[in-house]
């Protein structure tokens, strides 16, 4: 395999940069448009090559961005005026050394180092943007309205050689590895994923309909699509906490049919520590009608009984109406991820319920074995691969998914990577999952 360097991620950026691009904004975004190739080569190149310094031992964490410091000037920007920025009195070069220096001084998750395009003397570091940690909600889940990043070019460095690529809050590429990854291929997006759980759907909106609390004259019609994306949001929580804690994990998905089995003999799965039914096991289902319940009931009352409540209304409810929901829904997450902390996989089932964690899958794949990797997001395209270059983790859930066709598992190796992994067509594929957190 040919790894991938700076150069290649340029060609990717030029490549999805108008592409991704909404129609309706491209004339709003003649400010944020792409430098020249050499100096957007330059601008990544500089990146790159901090991403493997250390200043003082201290490994660097950083952002920069590409736009000129009036971007934040809320007479003109109103949606950025919650951002501050601190301008420089002198401007200092775009360099190694000096980004090198500065990005001890910046909180990752909080500030980011502004950079300019001056016709004559090239990239300039103008000063820092604050953003303050919301806009990690766009990223790492949850349903905090994440603070607003104008259009413009940014790029966060993560460890050495990994620069991830971004247009405000938009990801678009991530350099990895040697690999290039691109949201592209987000199989959370995939019809397929969203067929896998629509039962899940159908039945919490038939357990809302039965609610003998229910008024059909008052409460507010629930989108069928809020239950998914409140489901991804938490499952981006808890993918992204297994991706801080440095260890790894394998988590485990089962048709609802399929959650009894590891509780008898079976060859797929021994598991160590069970859940018993009832008590917190089905926590995350009971949450989410409360939730439903809540919306209805609030946006009856402001849009009356036949308006529709979806992921906006819920991100835009008055905190105090859904905070200590929200709060448990999040806190649940990041306790299922401190499960993987152990040896072995959490498993869940579709509905979700909470199965138990410490699953030994029976078997693993052997060296010589192959799987597909999944160049779109329904793995129509893929690219076969031996298996010799990942872990017993990964073996073990290939094998389990060669022999299950219905298991759908995440697995988290120890240096981050994410992969989703299931049976598609005739072989087992797997997704590559771009980060889904930066820190």
């Amino acid at each position: 395999m040919l790894h991938k360097y700076p150069k290649d991620l340029v060609d990717k950026i030029i490549e999805l940069w108008q592409t991704t691009m909404p129609a309706k904004g491209r004339k709003a975004d003649k400010a944020f448009e792409l430098p020249a190739v050499e100096i957007l080569e330059e601008l990544v190149s500089t990146c790159y090559q901090v991403s493997h310094m250390k200043e003082e031992s201290r490994g660097l964490l950083f952002r920069v961005m590409l736009c000129e410091p009036e971007a934040f000037n809320p007479k003109c920007f109103g949606p950025f005026r919650d951002l501050f920025t601190l301008r420089f009195s002198e401007l200092r070069p775009y360099n190694e050394y000096e980004i090198m220096k500065l990005g001890p001084a910046v909180d990752f998750n909080n500030s980011i180092i502004g950079i300019r395009l001056d016709r004559e003397e090239g990239l300039q570091i103008w000063g820092f943007i604050h953003s303050g940690s919301r806009w990690t909600h766009a990223i790492q889940g949850g349903s905090k309205q994440p603070t607003p990043l104008p259009p413009a070019l940014g790029l966060n460095v993560t460890g050495p050689g990994r620069i991830t690529v971004c247009r405000g809050l938009t990801i678009l590429a991530q350099l990895t590895g040697g690999t290039i990854i691109s949201p592209s291929a987000n199989v959370f997006k995939s019809h397929w994923m969203s067929r896998r759980f629509a039962k899940v759907q159908m039945q919490l909106a038939s357990l809302h309909a039965d609610n003998p609390l229910y008024d059909r004259e008052m409460w507010a019609q629930i989108d069928p699509a809020f239950v998914g994306t409140l489901y991804l949001e938490f499952f981006k929580h808890v993918i992204s906490t297994v991706r801080r804690s440095g260890h790894g994990g394998t988590i485990i998905s089962l048709p609802a049919g399929l959650g009894d089995m590891v509780f008898n003999d079976n060859p797929y799965i021994s598991m160590k520590y069970r859940f018993a039914e009832g008590g917190a096991r089905s926590q995350l289902k009971r949450l989410v009608l409360e939730i439903m319940q809540t919306m209805a009931i609030r946006c009856g009352k402001r849009h009356g009984p036949t308006y529709v409540a979806g992921w906006r209304d819920y991100v835009q409810l008055p905190r105090d109406e859904v905070a200590a929901l929200d709060e448990q829904i999040f806190k649940f997450a990041r306790f299922v991820a401190r499960l993987t902390g152990i040896d072995g996989a959490v498993v869940t089932t579709e509905g979700p319920e909470l199965i138990g964690f410490g699953g030994i899958i029976q078997g693993t794949f052997e060296m010589g074995g192959e799987v597909a990797r999944a160049l779109d997001p329904e793995g129509k395209r893929k690219k076969i691969e031996k298996i010799e270059g990942v872990g017993t983790r990964h073996r073990s859930l290939y094998y389990l998914c060669n022999r299950l066709h219905q298991a759908l598992g995440i697995v988290v190796s120890q240096d981050a990577e994410v992969r989703a992994v299931t049976w598609n067509g005739d072989i087992v594929t797997c997704w590559d999952v771009i980060p889904i957190d930066f820190t």
